[in-house]
């Protein structure tokens, strides 16, 4: 009964700190990402981002490419961000043709 107290309070804080770290590494992302204010959604579906256009702190205009859905990220959604003028966090990968291509799109 001792060994078993001492063991799941153990499992427990290990199972914890497997948590955070993988949710510290979801939000840090490797890949490359860029926050700014919507400039213009293009929508492929009610669902489907096709072109996002977002604009830096600097002033410098993004174009990325929409391949599929985002989770939780709509092209509504997005269009209420620019009529808000709230910002957005975009993580891209370049694709071959050095065009950007979307990740993900987070609030």
């Amino acid at each position: 009964m001792i060994r078993l107290v001492k063991i799941v309070p153990l499992a427990l804080v290990t199972v914890a700190v497997v948590f955070i770290a993988f949710g510290i590494s979801s939000i840090l992302g490797s890949g490359n990402t860029v926050r700014g204010k919507v400039l213009s959604v293009e929508s492929a579906s009610i669902t489907t981002i096709s072109t996002l256009i977002i604009e830096d702190r600097s002033g410098k205009q993004w174009t990325f490419l929409g391949f599929g859905t985002f989770s939780g990220v709509t092209p509504s959604h997005l269009e209420e961000h620019r009529a808000k003028q709230e910002k957005v966090t975009v993580e891209y990968k370049e694709i071959n043709s050095g065009e950007l291509s979307i990740v993900g799109v987070y609030d």
